[in-house]
């Protein structure tokens, strides 16, 4: 008989054998159902069942974000006493991208025992069946997709252990012996065994006894595989189970409540059968979350990490997007990532686990190191669509010049083509087999990891893939031997090995660029200008607090604070921040929002109330002295208007100490505005207008130099055709510019400000079914042109960009990131800076020689692409998958073109300016010295707060430029401590303080945090 001939004969008797592992009995349970909303479960558990409606084969049921219940009783019979009973759910059960629907959390005799879905559709009900003994069911069940369901049943199969285990004996084995080659003699000897097994295997139905006793000698031959000696040279796979859930995507945060509940009832169902079973969680969220809607699930998860079958690792209040979220917001999924586990758990997470993020910031280095993490994990870059990341074991050094470990999953299919790895593999022998063939490093390595489990609601590790572990530890020729552990002491023995051979390891500098999805830093605006906005309203009402603490005794609104933070990390989750999930996701972060800034509206009243009586102060958050437009009425007032038709009166308000306050006063201009229909100026600079509203000469008074190059316009306004071949909310692909046009439909351009504050031009344009109204002002003593738009959007599949031909010789744009700024070429001389086309920003780009720079400040957008010396922002996207509907509407967006003189932090701080503008406090009182003084060029204060423990401030400080800086704190009065902390605020080291002043030496982009507490 051939090879292939022997195959398919082999593949038919196991085939035959699995169909005796679960067998059917003919038994169903009688259910009846009801619907219920998503908020009814508790009255739902007390209901009487027996008035809901009778389930029959024609029930039809399910709709997008429903919910129902399904309930019935059982007794068993004489026939199946003694048996080992499980339930098996019979429902239309779809698979997309790993997920289920329906998705079903299963209670028997009111204990919740597992959830169920396309990948889990046993549930054990008993190892050992009595006569007469009667269980009561109960599904919950929720649809997610656009389909309905036709029918729901659940019956009763009996569970053939013995049967089971020869059958994975044999077919595990069977699987690595078709991924080796041809003439391989260890896939010969492998089906050798397996022949011999299957020819003393007796399938003759109707004598139990018999079919044991066959599988008893088959047993003996599949042994004979196992004790072959190949698999000792083996290298080894630790083997961790998980299930990554995304916190909202093609459903929303209440749907993923229930996915966690699921997901975790499967897993402990699993612990309870698989002692050997280890599996690891890391989203405090989501454990939060299952607290509070499943306590009897979250106490028993708990019972799981004391026996150690279940992992807590991963330092993150979740998994957010790490390239628009700003370096506190980092801070703080850190700091309440491990403060949640510690209390909780009683774990210290070490590690930073990100697998499913879209590219990673080269601040993170710094934080983790602050933070007492050692590890970064992911496998996204994998998905890279023009490099192979050249490593997967490596340092990581990030901006500050701090190193971490980093480790790329490497798990595919053994035979795969590309090079994309996964983290939720269905876990097969060619899973671990592609693990070790795929990894780039292997003289230098020979044990890998990886995670396997169904994602999304697919319930995690299955059945299967536990017995097809247990076969691969005991070693299959052919196949790295598998370890079923914890993940966290896998990454301990690396961390030795690269320590005590760092040589082996190289060290990628710089930031971690995903070469895909670059769409995901501009789709869905709105929801990115909310988050925008939300940080700096912590930032500000954090500062004010402490200022109301120490100036009048208020108490620090912890509570509050803290509701308000988890708004804002619940939506910077990597597919809500992005703008790659579904429409509801964003109903519902919009409504997240609005309870945000209503609370922090009142908030901010409470606390300025605190600063004392008095006719209204400007409070400054920065730690150097401003002045700037404030709201005010009063003499000297001028009345400016905003893109979106509405206007407000503004004074420039005399200069306030850095956090400090003054009365609110105005201050003369001292330079001079000029304004036509064609042309704007100051002392500064002077930019001159076409007839249709572009930029034809922006010139720079100081250098007396034209700051935009011969013949080409700025503010440079282009639509362009958006389709990428896939993920149509997460990508932009090359081919965006291959049809583009011009915003050149002036509708009307009108001065509508000539001074003395602010001169300002007003014009509007119709691009197709959109308006697009633009201010472009100029304050009288700025070195900055600023443009606010608000844009009435009604296209679809379309990238809006504005574009700067800079007249500047640079080869590289500098763009912020968090906590300082990475450098990237403006060229294409490698593949690498071919595929950065779009990249993110935080606050602003610029292009500088060394006297003298232009930088583009925003208040909201975080991609721009930058080609020679001419960049671009990226305004708005318009993707309609899976969103059709996807930016639609007001936008209200600000930037502005900025000159200076080769200054860094310069830079900086007009952008901290531009964001976080001096801040009205109508009502309250003025307070003449500041808080505290933070001195140093280039320092800034990004956070001013009370410890998470006491009532000790906390400062964070970073410096700005990129070079070694002296800086000084000069202390409240009574503060007499000050120390250096961590991140996390702990590990203290003492910092000498003279004459109330504290001195300290930044390298550079280096973050500091100080505590100052009384004695």
């Amino acid at each position: 008989m051939t090879r292939t001939a022997k195959s398919s004969s082999i593949d038919t008797m196991l085939k035959a054998l699995s169909e005796r592992i679960f067998v059917p009995t003919g038994m169903a349970v009688p259910l009846r159902y009801r619907a219920a909303g998503h908020d009814e479960r508790a009255a739902v558990l007390q209901e009487d069942t027996s008035a809901w409606t009778i389930v029959d084969r024609d029930l039809i049921w399910g709709e997008p974000d429903g919910y129902y219940w399904f309930a019935g009783s059982v007794v068993i019979p004489p026939e199946l006493d003694g048996a080992a009973v499980h339930l098996y759910i019979e429902a239309a059960f779809g698979k997309v991208m790993g997920r289920s629907d329906p998705q079903c959390l299963v209670r028997v005799n009111g204990r919740i025992t597992q959830g169920s879905d396309a990948n889990h559709r046993t549930i054990r009900l008993t190892d050992k069946a009595r006569a007469g003994e009667r269980f009561d069911i109960m599904v919950e069940a929720g649809t997610i997709e656009d389909r309905r369901q036709l029918g729901f049943g659940i019956h009763l199969w009996t569970h053939d252990g013995l049967a089971e285990k020869v059958y994975y004996d044999l077919s595990v084995p069977r699987e690595v012996a078709r991924l080796l080659p041809e003439d391989d003699a260890r896939a010969h000897a492998i089906i050798r065994h397996i022949d011999a097994a299957l020819a003393v295997l007796d399938l003759r139905p109707g004598n139990l006894q018999r079919f044991h006793a066959s599988l008893k000698a088959a047993e003996q031959h599949a042994d004979a595989i196992y004790a072959m000696a190949d698999a000792d040279a083996m290298p080894t796979i630790v083997a961790t189970g998980h299930t990554h859930i995304d916190v909202a995507w093609l459903w929303r945060v209440r749907e993923t409540r229930q996915k966690m509940a699921r997901s975790m009832a499967t897993a402990l169902a699993l612990m309870d059968e698989y002692p050997d079973y280890r599996f690891m969680y890391n989203q405090c969220v989501l454990l939060d979350y299952l607290d509070q809607d499943y306590p009897e699930l979250f106490e028993r998860v708990g019972e799981r990490v004391k026996s150690g079958q279940f992992e807590i690792e991963g330092a993150l209040w979740l998994e957010p997007d790490v390239n628009v979220s700003n370096g506190e917001s980092l801070v703080r999924h850190i700091l309440h990532g491990v403060r949640y586990h510690e209390k909780t758990y009683g774990v210290r997470p070490r590690m930073l686990w990100l697998p499913d993020t879209f590219g990673y910031s080269a601040a993170l280095p710094q934080l983790m190191e602050r933070s007492g993490l050692d590890t970064f994990v992911t496998h996204k870059l994998s998905w890279n669509d023009t490099n192979r990341m050249p490593y997967e074991t490596f340092r990581w050094q990030g901006i500050d010049g701090t190193t971490t470990a980093a480790y790329f999953l490497t798990t595919q299919p053994y035979k795969s083509p590309s090079i994309g790895t996964t983290y939720c593999p269905d876990l097969k022998p060619t899973h671990v087999m592609g693990t070790w063939n795929r990894y780039g490093q292997q003289p230098v390595n020979d044990e890998l990891f990886l995670v396997y489990g169904h994602g999304d609601g697919g319930g995690g590790p299955t059945r299967e893939m536990l017995e097809n572990i247990r076969r691969m530890e005991r070693g299959i020729p052919g196949c790295p031997k598998v370890s079923h552990e914890p993940m966290r002491p896998f990454f301990e023995r690396l961390l030795a090995k690269m320590n005590a051979y760092p040589e082996r390891f190289p060290t990628w500098v710089g930031e971690l660029y995903l070469e895909f999805h670059r769409g995901t830093l501009t789709s869905v605006a709105k929801n990115k200008a909310n988050n925008r906005k939300a940080e700096r309203t912590l930032r500000e009402i954090e500062a004010l607090a402490v200022a109301a603490h120490l100036r009048s005794g208020m108490a620090y609104p912890r509570a509050a604070l803290w509701e308000l933070w988890q708004i804002v990390m619940l939506n910077q989750f990597h597919d809500i921040l992005p703008g790659s999930s579904i429409g509801a996701v964003f109903d519902d972060s919009d409504r997240d929002y609005a309870r945000f800034f209503a609370t922090a509206d009142a908030l901010r009243a409470e606390l300025a109330a605190g600063l004392g009586g008095g006719a209204g102060a400007a409070f400054n958050v920065t730690n150097r002295t401003r002045s700037g437009l404030v709201a005010s009425a009063m003499a000297g007032s001028q009345t400016i208007e905003h893109a979106d038709g509405s206007t407000r009166s503004v004074i420039r308000q005399a200069p306030v100490a850095g956090l400090g306050s003054a009365a609110i006063a105005p201050q003369a201009p001292v330079s001079t505005l000029k304004v036509s229909a064609n042309a704007i100026e100051n002392d500064h600079l002077i930019a001159r207008f076409d007839d249709l509203g572009r930029i034809v000469s922006l010139r720079d008074r100081k250098h007396n130099r034209e700051v935009l190059r011969p013949g080409q316009l700025g503010n440079h306004l282009r639509a362009h055709r958006d389709r990428p071949a896939q993920f149509d909310a997460w990508d932009i692909d090359r081919s965006f510019e291959d049809q583009s046009w011009d915003i050149d439909e002036l509708v009307s351009a009108r001065v509508v400000e000539t001074g003395p504050l602010r001169a300002a031009i007003r014009f509007e344009y119709r691009y197709e079914s959109s308006t697009i109204v633009q201010i472009v002002s100029l304050e009288a003593d700025a070195r900055q042109l600023e443009i606010e738009s608000f844009i009435d959007w009604h296209e679809h599949n379309t990238l809006l960009k504005a574009g700067f031909p800079i007249a500047v010789n640079a080869s590289a744009v500098r763009a912020e990131i968090q906590f300082g700024h990475v450098q990237r070429a403006t060229h294409v001389n490698t593949s690498w800076d071919e595929a950065r086309y779009e990249c993110s920003m935080q606050r602003w780009i610029d292009v500088s020689e060394p006297d003298f720079g232009v930088a583009l400040l925003n208040d909201c957008k975080y991609g721009y692409d930058a080609k020679g010396s001419t960049v671009r922002l990226t305004l708005l996207r318009s993707p309609t998958y899976p969103w059709p509907e996807s930016d639609q509407g007001a936008h209200r967006i600000r930037y502005a073109i900025m000159l200076h003189d080769g200054d860094t932090a310069a830079v900086t701080a007009a952008a901290e300016d531009f964001n976080l503008p001096l801040l009205a406090l109508p009502g309250a009182g003025a307070v003449d010295s500041p808080l505290l003084a933070v001195e140093g060029d280039g320092i800034v204060l990004e956070a001013l707060k009370l410890a998470e423990d006491d009532d000790a401030l906390i400062l964070r400080l970073w410096e700005a430029r990129g070079q070694r800086t002296p800086a000084s704190i000069t202390l409240p009065a009574g503060y007499t401590v000050a120390e250096a902390v961590d991140l996390l605020e702990r590990d203290g080291v003492a910092l000498a303080i003279d004459a109330g002043r504290v001195a300290l030496a930044f390298g550079p982009f280096e973050v500091k945090t100080i505590r100052l507490a009384r004695a």
